[in-house]
């Protein structure tokens, strides 16, 4: 084969190996954002459970995520983690995680409080009152927040300075300081606890299934042109000229 045959090979084939590869990632994007919609459904059918369970005889890994629970105990009034990179109706602030320790349970947990103002040229620590006396709380069982992108490790806590800001809240760090009782997963605390700083609810989907699915309709109907664009393309290449040639010998 010579070389001119080969560049015409390269470039006939070429186009069709790019619209395969689009095509191929288009069709994956609207499954995706399909199998994300049936994810958010699955969560806002969690939040719609009702019922409280009491932690006296379980743990939270032993319980679905999102269920409601409900504990007897006391805060650590001094030791909290401020989750820093919270934004509230655009003003800045951090996440309260309180820790929680059940009546007569060895364990403990770390409750996310909600959303405290702060802004980080403020020389002091944003201030918020923590009930010491024996409490009820309840909340919902979650996984602790994570972040699209890491930008390097979590600090370690310093012991003796309370309380503590993280860019993100590595469990692991935590339990250094707070012991290995401490469990893996968090509660949000009722928006209408006393103990919860703003009463406001937490959301529960970033972004609704509707949207995944909005989504997923434009990525399918991308598709859908670039592959009617494709087989136009193609004919017009492959048959039509044949067509033509025909006709030209034919008026000969």
């Amino acid at each position: 084969m010579s070389i001119s045959n080969v560049k015409r090979a390269f470039w006939l084939i070429t186009p069709h190996i790019a619209a395969i590869l689009v095509l191929s990632l288009t069709i994956r994007l609207a499954v995706w954002q399909l199998d994300r919609a049936e994810q958010k459904t699955a969560v806002l059918a969690q939040w719609a459970q009702t019922g409280t369970i009491d932690l006296a005889d379980q743990s939270l890994d032993e319980l679905p995520l999102l269920n409601t629970v409900q504990a007897q105990g006391r805060f650590d009034t001094t030791r909290h983690v401020l989750l820093d990179n919270q934004t509230f109706n655009n003003h800045p602030g951090v996440h309260v995680f309180s820790l929680f320790t059940p009546t007569g349970e060895a364990g403990s947990f770390l409750i996310n409080r909600g959303w405290q103002p702060w802004l980080r040229t403020d020389s002091a620590w944003p201030e918020f009152e923590t009930p010491s006396e024996t409490m009820t709380v309840t909340g919902r069982i979650a996984n602790p927040p994570r972040v699209g992108l890491r930008l390097g490790d979590a600090l370690p806590l310093d012991a003796d300075q309370w309380p503590n800001l993280m860019t993100y809240l590595d469990l692991e760090e935590v339990k250094k300081v707070f012991g290995d009782q401490l469990d893996d997963r968090i509660v949000l605390l009722a928006p209408t606890h006393p103990a919860h700083l703003t009463g406001e609810p937490w959301p529960r989907v970033n972004m609704g299934p509707e949207r995944h699915r909005g989504y997923a309709f434009q990525w399918a109907a991308i598709s859908v042109a670039i592959f009617i664009i494709w087989v136009v393309l193609t004919l017009r290449v492959l048959v039509f000229p044949k067509i033509s040639s025909t006709k030209r010998r034919s008026i000969r």
